[in-house]
């Protein structure tokens, strides 16, 4: 085998290149196994990708209804389950809420009516308050994420706002 020098960007490698450069991907790679070798990976301009985590187009958001959650304690989903062999991931959370009329739990739950994941406290008036996981929540493979308040007897909204990404 010998070395036969550069490639140009986008062009085919021809012998054994030497090269610096990352796979470019829209979704997640597949999953490698323990030990494997795992390439770094770029946008499709060749940017690296250096946010944690997962790629950009692996990232979800939930934005609060427009009347938040209001005297139930029906759950909200606040991400659809990701599909087969796939997770999803909360990376942070912001809560608001109007004057309520009692303090209310709030969980984030795996699943519907599932384990629950987080749990907070959202006090009669309150400002906004922001929650980053430095370690996200992980949901169990292909299963929804929900929030939901635990009392029901309470007058004002509750506006949750939820980010994270979607990976093995």
């Amino acid at each position: 085998m010998s070395i036969s020098g550069i490639t140009a960007n986008d062009d085919p490698a021809q012998g054994y290149p030497i090269r610096t450069a990352a796979k470019a991907l829209t979704a997640n790679a597949p999953v490698s196994a323990s030990g494997d070798v795992a390439d770094n990976i770029c946008t499709l301009t060749g940017a690296t990708i250096q946010k944690p985590f997962s790629i950009p187009e692996a990232d979800w958001a939930y934005a609060a209804a427009a009347s938040g959650i209001l005297n139930t304690t029906t759950a909200v989903t606040i991400k659809a389950a990701a599909g087969a062999g796939l997770r999803n991931y909360i990376t942070g959370l912001q809560i608001a809420s109007d004057n309520l009329g009692a303090a209310t739990e709030l969980v984030i739950r795996d699943g519907a009516g599932g384990t629950v994941l987080w749990r907070g406290k959202r006090d009669t008036a309150l400002p906004v308050t922001s929650v980053v996981f430095q370690t996200p929540l992980k949901s169990t493979a292909n299963t929804l994420l929900e929030i939901a308040t635990l009392t029901a007897s309470i007058t004002g909204s509750v506006y949750v706002n939820a980010q994270g990404y979607v990976a093995p």
